[in-house]
C-alpha cells in the first residue's frame, strides 16, 4: 500500500467518526412538556360553598392556594380569603364543585380549566354574485319593508302591600335560617361546639356588632365559625349558614 492510499484512508475514517459523534450529540437533545393549565385569578370574587378541605396560610398569597388546588384531583375551584376576615391568617378553601361567583372584596378565587383547542381561522367568504341588473329599470323598486315595532316595555312591579307603619317593633334576636350575610366582618372565630346561640350572644355583647353569621361545621373547616359584622350586609340564601340582625 502506497503512502497516498494510507493517507486517504485515515482522512475518511476521521470524517466518519466526526459524523457519528455529531449525530449522537443532536439525538440527546431533550424536550420540555407544557405546564399544567390553570385559570387566571378572579380578584375580589368569592365562590361560596362546595368546600371539601380548608386550611390556614401563615404566609403566601392566592397563588399558593391556587397551586394546592391544581395538585389535588378532586379540586375544581378554590377561594383565597384575605387575612383578618376568618381569623388572623389567610385561609384557603378547596372545592369539589364550581359554585357561582359572588363579588366580595375579601377574597380571590379561581377554577381549573382544560386545554383549549387551537383556534382555526374561518375560510374567506365567497365572492358576491354579479348583479342581475343590466340597464335602466322599467318599473320603480318596491318600497322598503316597514321596520318591526319595538318590543313593549315590561310592566312595572306591583306596589308594596305594606301601606303604613308597623304597629309593633320586630322581635329581638330573630333568627334568619339558611341565610348568609357576607361581608363587613370585623371579627371571626371558631366555635368548638355547633351552637349558633354562642355566635348570637357574642354579637349582642359587643357594642360595634350590628349583625352576625353562623357557619355550620365542615363548610369553612372542621368546626363551626362565627362572623361578627360592623354593618348589616344584604341577606343571601345559603344552606350553609344562619344569620341575625340586632
Amino acid at each position: 500500500m502506497g503512502p497516498n492510499v494510507a493517507r486517504a484512508g485515515a482522512i475518511a475514517f476521521a470524517l466518519s467518526t466526526a459524523f457519528v459523534v455529531s449525530g449522537c450529540a443532536v439525538g440527546a437533545t431533550a424536550t420540555v412538556g407544557p405546564a399544567y393549565p390553570a385559570s387566571s385569578l378572579e380578584w375580589n370574587v368569592d365562590r361560596p360553598g362546595g368546600d371539601y378541605r380548608s386550611f390556614d396560610l401563615s404566609n403566601g398569597g392566592p397563588e399558593m392556594c391556587q397551586s394546592a388546588c391544581m395538585n389535588e384531583a378532586p379540586c375544581v375551584a378554590f377561594t383565597f380569603v384575605n387575612p383578618g376576615v376568618q381569623g388572623p391568617y389567610a385561609r384557603c378553601l378547596l372545592k369539589s364543585a364550581v359554585p357561582a361567583p359572588v363579588p366580595q372584596t375579601c377574597c380571590v378565587s379561581g377554577t381549573k380549566v382544560e386545554d383549549a383547542p387551537p383556534s382555526m381561522s374561518a375560510p374567506p367568504p365567497p365572492p358576491a354574485p354579479p348583479s342581475a341588473w343590466q340597464g335602466t329599470p322599467t318599473t320603480p323598486p318596491p318600497p322598503a319593508p316597514a321596520a318591526a315595532p319595538a318590543p313593549a316595555a315590561p310592566p312595572p312591579p306591583p306596589p308594596s302591600g305594606w301601606q303604613g307603619r308597623p304597629t309593633t317593633p320586630p322581635p329581638p334576636r330573630q333568627w334568619e335560617p339558611n341565610i348568609d350575610r357576607p361581608g363587613a366582618d370585623y371579627r371571626t372565630f371558631e366555635l368548638r361546639a355547633p351552637a349558633p346561640e354562642q355566635c348570637r350572644d357574642a354579637c349582642w355583647n359587643e357594642t360595634q356588632c350590628r349583625a352576625f353569621t353562623y357557619v355550620r361545621p365542615g363548610v369553612q373547616g372542621p368546626h363551626a365559625r362565627c362572623g361578627l359584622k360592623s354593618a348589616v350586609p344584604p341577606a343571601r340564601p345559603a344552606d350553609c349558614c344562619l344569620s341575625g340582625v340586632k
